[in-house]
């Protein structure tokens, strides 16, 4: 599949095909994807919860904003992969695997995310209300859903497959990636929420086709 945005050009993806306008799983099975079209989204109530919660940010909110914001979300989430791997005994074989299936599932989640972003081109918060101030630099590109938000979904489904020891504190740990981007004002509430529906969605789909190979 190549998924076209202005930005981008064009990205292959490994486990979601386009035929059409129809995009398909590993199994050759039609995907209804699960993100609300935004035009059913009340976004004059989701800006109410931006400003909000800008107004009343906690120190540890503002950290968990800065922190998340300072590069990819595989920054913060690969260190953990090893430490995982290692702490569960991960044999180097099935690791070698996951790290491709995950990598790879990545890949597509960031070109699911941009597909959509540039299929409905939402504006942020502070395009909604010049006079907010958020806490980090706003993107120059379309919001929603949100990328962070993608990227801890599927993250999150297959991490808690190979670690399933870990799944309360990895759940934990992506919901707070998602909700950093409230905090940091820079994307609305639903961004995140469809964000992590979405991304989800996608890991779960890399889990199943896991499945069915006995990897």
């Amino acid at each position: 599949m190549n998924a076209v945005t202005p930005e981008a050009g064009s990205w292959p993806m490994f486990f979601i095909a386009w035929r059409g306008q129809e995009f398909l799983d590993p199994f050759g099975q039609k995907i209804r994807w699960n993100i609300k079209n935004p035009n059913t989204i009340n976004w004059e109530s989701e800006l109410i919860i931006v400003k909000q919660t800008l107004q009343n940010l906690t120190p540890q909110q503002i950290r968990i904003a800065q922190s998340w914001g300072t590069g990819e979300v595989s920054k913060q989430v690969l260190p953990v992969i090893y430490n995982m791997m290692e702490t569960y005994e991960l044999a180097s074989t099935k690791a070698a695997r996951f790290l491709g299936f995950y990598h790879a599932a990545i890949n597509d989640a960031f070109v699911m995310a941009w597909h959509f972003k540039y299929l409905w081109d939402v504006a942020r918060p502070c395009q909604y209300d010049r006079n907010l101030v958020p806490v980090l630099f706003t993107p120059r590109f379309p919001g929603y859903p949100s990328a962070h938000a993608v990227m801890a979904g599927c993250s999150e489904i297959i991490l808690s497959y190979y670690f399933p020891q870990e799944r309360y504190r990895i759940n934990q740990w992506m919901e707070e990636c998602a909700m950093s981007r409230l905090y940091a004002g820079v994307h609305f509430k639903v961004d995140n929420d469809e964000g992590l529906s979405l991304g989800r969605q996608l890991g779960q789909i890399v889990v199943n086709l896991i499945k069915s190979q006995n990897i």
